[in-house]
């Protein structure tokens, strides 16, 4: 998964390329010389960036005009197609696709709310490992097989699985195996595999789970000095087809067709547009390539390989593709794969991009994170809005800094008759002046930062003043741990303001519930009310009810009636889809 800070240093490249480690780094201040170094490797492995030395630069782009380089935005999208991403940042996208009632796809790997768009991955690596065993059979005494898996993967441990299953039964001999973690990553990869080859004797046969699996397998094979057999699921692209093409090392592969994946889900969009109920699931053809079977399924094209004409009908799928589904209406679908860079990728994002031009669609292809800070900026907006339904008329209200101070300033700006007391430059900024509204800004030392104040004398001011509700942004909340933050200054100042308040409300969106942060602001058990949105974890929401935490769900609140202030409004039940 690609993290903010990585995606903001590929924003840099793609504005001025090469830069130095230097240049790098001073966009991120807050971070070490280290930590960049190690966001430029991990991205240069993804593919997503180039090394270059002191620095790095942006990867080449594709000369194929019909490639789609990622978007800034999926928003407004009619549908969706999301790969296994990992994390909250997954989390996100799919609340989102729930939230607009809008298709998605989730390719490759089962995901909560979506629509299943792949083959069968276990029935793949089984196939793969019957021809593996049939044509290994007497050609070795023991079979001793290094497996380059992805266990963490529901799709690439089902791959794994289907070979180790398949091949024992079709081997008929003695068979031993050494599973390794390769975690999606070539660098990993080779340097696992490189430790079972020197640890382990007699590897005679490599399996990996996707390309880069086992490419970095036979690097390091021929690194330690050894031949073995090799098969792999994939087909990702042309570094995999040129190897099996000669049938030195690579002997089979399970080809999966990104291609046709593509052209599966945009005709199944298309006939959802024009009415047509979505499948249960879309299945998509897996066949084994060998040496002798390539050419029938993949043509030389310059330098890569292409689909051939026929493969569509060898694959079953004639009517599937015969393009008769062009639409009157323009709609647009957003693509969110998690490695751009990679070769699976960007086949599918070249054939999703001319299926969608033949039927009239617009194709949107973003970066994991692109996209997100809109839809967690909407989710904190619901927050806010839910949270200025606790205010009434004549309450003196707490705003700390934090994440959640700007939008709910902006979301209070029009309420009367209440006084905001807040450490916090920007809530001062965009309430000063507004009528009805009182200000205090307290007392404190200047944390430059976060552009607020922290430090003992902030306190003094509750002494003197009557507080009736803090609300409190923070960096974390768990059962556990309680609200937590970050900046330990941040936490101290918080924590006062929930000292200070008779009723104290935590406003967090699902990225934050059941994280903690390093520092304890207060125990649950002094918090009056979460208010966060549906894709916080129901085990989440349920133990901080549990704990005695009233938890809303802002997102699915009915729709607040304009200038309608209420202590008490009414709430769904602090349940809700996942």
């Amino acid at each position: 998964m690609i993290t903010p800070r990585q995606a903001g240093i590929l924003k840099l490249l793609a504005g001025r390329s090469p830069l130095s480690l230097y240049e790098i780094g001073a966009a991120f201040p807050e971070v070490s010389s280290i930590s960049i170094r190690r966001d430029i490797a991990r991205l240069a492995e993804q593919g997503a960036l180039v090394r270059t030395h002191g620095g790095a630069k942006a990867a080449p782009v594709p000369a194929a005009e019909d490639f789609a380089e990622p978007d800034d935005t999926i928003d407004g999208v009619d549908a969706i197609i999301l790969p296994p991403i990992e994390g909250r940042t997954a989390d996100t996208l799919r609340l989102m696709a729930q939230r607009r009632h809008i298709p998605f796809l989730a390719e490759s790997a089962p995901q909560n709310g979506g629509i299943y768009l792949g083959p069968d991955n276990f029935a793949a690596g089984h196939d793969l490992g019957v021809t593996a065993g049939r044509m290994l059979a007497g050609r070795l005494a023991e079979a001793r097989i290094l497996a380059v898996a992805i266990d963490h993967l529901a799709n690439t441990k089902a791959r794994c699985d289907g070979f180790l299953d398949g091949f024992a039964a079709a081997f008929g001999g003695p068979t031993r195996h050494w599973r390794i973690n390769g975690e999606g990553s070539f660098r990993i990869s080779q340097q696992a595999s490189l430790d079972v080859f020197n640890a382990v004797p007699g590897i005679n046969i490599v399996f990996g789970v996707n390309d880069h699996s086992v490419l970095a397998a036979l690097d390091s094979a021929g690194r330690a000095g050894i031949e073995p057999f090799a098969f792999s699921v994939g087909g990702e692209g042309a570094g995999l087809f040129e190897i099996l093409a000669r049938g030195d090392r690579l002997h089979a592969c399970a080809a999966l067709f990104p291609e046709i994946v593509a052209m599966r889900a945009v005709d199944a969009l298309a006939d959802a547009f024009a009415g047509a109920p979505l499948p249960a699931e879309i299945r998509t053809p897996h066949v084994v390539l060998t040496m002798q079977t390539l050419s029938a399924y993949y043509g030389r094209d310059g330098d890569g390989f292409v689909l051939t004409p026929k493969a569509p009908t060898l694959l079953g799928l004639p009517t599937a593709l015969a393009g008769a589904r062009r639409q009157s209406k323009g709609r647009s679908i957003g693509f969110v794969p998690h490695y751009p860079a990679h070769d699976w990728y960007r086949n599918m994002a070249r054939a999703l991009q001319r299926r969608a031009g033949e039927l009239g669609l617009e194709l949107r292809v973003s970066a994991p994170t692109a996209g997100i800070a809109r839809e967690i900026h909407s989710l904190r907006s619901r927050i806010a809005a839910a949270a200025i339904h606790r205010v009434n008329p004549g309450d003196t209200v707490l705003i700390n800094a934090g994440v959640m101070a700007k939008v709910l300033a902006e979301a209070i700006a029009d309420l009367k008759d209440v006084t905001v007391i807040t450490n916090a430059f920007g809530v001062l900024e965009h309430l000063s002046g507004r009528a009805g509204l009182k200000v205090i800004l307290t007392s404190g030392e200047y944390h430059a930062r976060e552009r607020c104040l922290v430090g003992p004398s902030l306190g003094a001011l509750f002494e003197t003043i009557r507080v009736d509700k803090a609300f409190l942004s923070v960096d974390g909340l768990s059962v556990r741990f309680g609200a937590s933050a970050r900046d330990e200054r941040l936490a101290l100042a918080t924590r006062r303001f929930a000292d200070a308040s008779r009723e104290v409300f935590v406003l967090a969106d699902h990225s934050l519930i059941g994280a903690e942060a390093s520092h304890r602001i207060v125990p649950l058990r002094q918090l009056t009310e979460l208010i966060t949105d549906s894709g916080s974890l129901p085990a989440d929401r349920l133990a901080c009810s549990s704990a005695g935490l009233r938890v809303t769900l802002a997102d699915l609140e009915a729709e607040p009636v304009a200038g309608k202030l209420s202590a008490s409004p009414d709430r769904l039940p602090a349940t809700g889809r996942k």
